[in-house]
């Protein structure tokens, strides 16, 4: 499949990534420093994306999808249109505005758009996803379902009285229907072996049937941590601030949300029935003992601004607040955030590079995941009478592909299994695979 990517920054380079391999690329910029710092081999076109004239020398003609992600949600709106007068391809936009996916999702066929990517709709049910894990006595921080609801992968945080601590992989037999696949930790993630011992503040990937994986969380969890259940404060008024009290509002939260600009502070509270919002400065430590803030079950920091998010991530962990949750929208600042150790670092480009992949691999790749910052990704493949595989062993499949796997779990005959080296490879079983390479084009050729 031809692809035109209008938009050489962080989320066009990040779906090149993930498609380049299966597909053909070519990328439009303004900016040719920017097509020179691409680092993978795709046809590049110096120009602007709104000239009939660039789109034609990258190939509109052929192109079966033109994705549009430059930081200019207009420009994308306008390009998405063009594309569609020039040929009948398919037409993805990025945008930040609300206003435009509201326009589009009200009105059929609006700006002639088959996509529209909204940044911060997009980000914000991410966090409120994170809100709902956490309001329950297993407490994860990230979880997802696979073959067709009968294997759940969960993440979760290791506090400093999980009885995992100082204990290795090999030494958790108290749990042989988990399959612990994976730690984050310091801003790497490394896919766990035998030996793999945990610490305090480790993120860790499992993987079992729902009901176990459940079990496993409420027997980890921290006894100093309560669910949430009452409190949500929101420290930054923006999009995504705003789009998340929107999700929350018909929920049992009290939701607070602190804006230090008046107008905006006007704003949200003419446009949100149930938030409170308070007009104030959330840098200023008598904003948050006035407020009492640090008792919030809690805290989202989204102000526009990586560098007050920071500043104010840091004052919240002074305060030891129970969760810190941080936008960050910078990439080259995501390793800063992530090594203040906090319950989660949230990164909105990043989301929606990963929503745009899963959008157009979703053909051929059936429930892409990716965790940690990209750095892993989770997959389902079924082994049908084709198969390279069949009758052979994991420990033979892991021995002809270089690049590191694991398979979190399996389904046979609707049972869910944590396989072994030895497991045997039948037809019509059904596997949920992690990377943290480029193996999943190998393992789905086997």
């Amino acid at each position: 499949m031809k692809i035109i990517i209008v938009g050489a920054g962080q989320v066009g380079i990040s779906v090149m990534e993930d498609l380049g391999d299966n597909h053909e690329i070519s990328v439009i910029d303004k900016d040719a420093s920017n097509l020179d710092r691409i680092p993978f081999e795709v046809d590049v076109t110096a120009g602007n994306g709104l000239e009939e004239e660039v789109l034609n020398s990258a190939g509109i003609k052929e192109a079966e999808i033109v994705l549009s992600t430059t930081s200019e949600d207009h420009t994308n709106v306008l390009i998405g249109s063009m594309a569609k007068l020039l040929t009948d391809c398919f037409t993805i936009a990025r945008v930040s505005d609300p206003s435009f996916a509201n326009i589009w999702d009200t009105r059929e066929g609006a700006f002639g758009i088959d996509a529209m990517i909204d940044r911060s709709n997009l980000t914000a049910k991410q966090i409120t996803d994170l809100i709902w894990f956490q309001s329950t006595r297993q407490e994860s921080i990230n979880e997802e379902l696979y073959c067709q609801e009968k294997v759940k992968m969960s993440e979760f945080r290791l506090e400093s009285d999980s009885e995992l601590i100082d204990k290795t992989v090999q030494q958790c037999d108290k749990y042989p229907k988990i399959n612990i696949v994976g730690v984050f930790r310091d801003g790497d993630f490394k896919i766990a072996s035998n030996d793999t011992s945990f610490e305090e503040g480790d993120r860790i990937t499992a993987f079992g049937s729902p009901q176990e994986v459940d079990a496993f969380g409420i027997s980890i969890a921290s006894a100093e941590m309560k669910p949430v259940q009452d409190t949500f404060d929101i420290l930054g008024g923006g999009d995504i601030g705003y789009q998340t009290a929107l999700l929350l509002e018909d929920t049992p939260l009290s939701i607070r949300i602190f804006e230090k600009d008046p107008e905006r502070a006007q704003f949200l509270s003419e446009h949100l029935s149930q938030a409170m919002v308070l007009q104030a400065d959330i840098t200023e430590r008598s904003v948050w003992e006035e407020e009492n803030i640090p008792q919030s079950d809690i805290l989202l920091v989204s102000t526009g601004d990586d560098a007050i998010n920071a500043l104010v991530t840091l004052i919240g962990q002074e305060y030891e607040t129970p969760r810190l949750v941080s936008l960050v929208q910078g990439y080259q600042y995501l390793s800063l955030f992530e090594s203040l150790d906090i319950t989660r670092v949230v990164h909105p480009r990043e989301v929606v590079a990963s929503s745009i992949t899963n959008y157009i691999q979703d053909s051929y790749t059936r429930n892409l995941t990716e965790l940690e910052h990209e750095t892993a990704e989770i997959f389902e493949i079924k082994i049908d009478a084709e198969s390279q595989v069949l009758n052979q062993t994991i420990e033979d499949v892991k021995k002809s592909i270089a690049q590191p796997f694991v398979v979190g779990a399996m389904v046979r005959q609707n049972h869910t299994i944590i396989p072994k080296l030895d497991t045997s490879i039948k037809l019509g079983d059904q596997f949920v695979i992690l990377t943290t390479g480029k193996a999943e084009d190998m393992v789905e050729k086997l």
